[in-house]
């Protein structure tokens, strides 16, 4: 149960990043001040620096925020025995599709792609990232391999990576033109892992 002064600084941090969504989503990372966003938030410079050390911080904050859950939610599947694998992978995937893109995470992480040689602090840190949820995929789709869930000859960092460069790929041709339907990603997700259905086994 959370006191008084930490539901306050809860909902600072989420009035600040909803800000920081709009604004970085508008008028892109480099155009956007810590000034503007305060002010777009109704608040002053010292509550920004009382949760956040610069503004770089604050976009691998709200790139994480809105992705991290998935990572978690499957870590709890491969802890879980006589679990169905396939069908809370496809739907925490889904999860992620959708909601990834409406928390803004989605978006600001190609944000933080495009500015990240320019950064070199943002370079380093979505370098890391990155890779953290690129070898926790790979342990997953190892074990789904493992299990004959994955049919698809390529190795499991290979389509982990592949993996990730779909989610960005369908998000920044969203992210341009709406018409294309992020969630359709799922279907060419299930192709490229050649997943086999358990009543098609064998």
């Amino acid at each position: 149960m959370l006191n008084h002064h930490q539901k306050q600084s809860k909902e600072t941090i989420n009035k600040l990043m909803r800000s920081g969504i709009e604004l970085f989503s508008k008028q892109g990372y480099s155009s956007t001040s810590i000034d503007q966003i305060v002010k777009h938030a109704g608040y002053s410079k010292g509550a920004f620096y009382a949760h956040f050390s610069n503004k770089e911080e604050f976009l691998l904050k709200l790139i994480k925020e809105g992705i991290d859950f998935y990572f978690e939610d499957l870590k709890k599947i491969l802890t879980q025995e006589d679990c169905d694998l396939l069908n809370k992978f496809k739907e925490y995937s889904m999860r992620l599709v959708n909601e990834a893109y409406e928390k803004g995470s989605s978006p600001m992480l190609l944000q933080g792609c495009m500015v990240s040689n320019e950064l070199p602090q943002i370079k380093e840190k979505l370098i890391l990232q990155m890779e953290e949820w690129r070898s926790f995929l790979t342990h997953f789709f190892q074990k789904m391999k493992d299990e004959g869930i994955v049919g698809s000859p390529l190795d499991a960092r290979t389509l982990a990576t592949a993996s990730m460069a779909l989610f960005n790929g369908f998000n920044l041709q969203h992210f341009v033109d709406n018409r294309i339907q992020i969630q359709d990603m799922l279907s060419v997700f299930v192709e490229l892992l050649q997943i086999q259905e358990p009543n098609k086994k064998g």
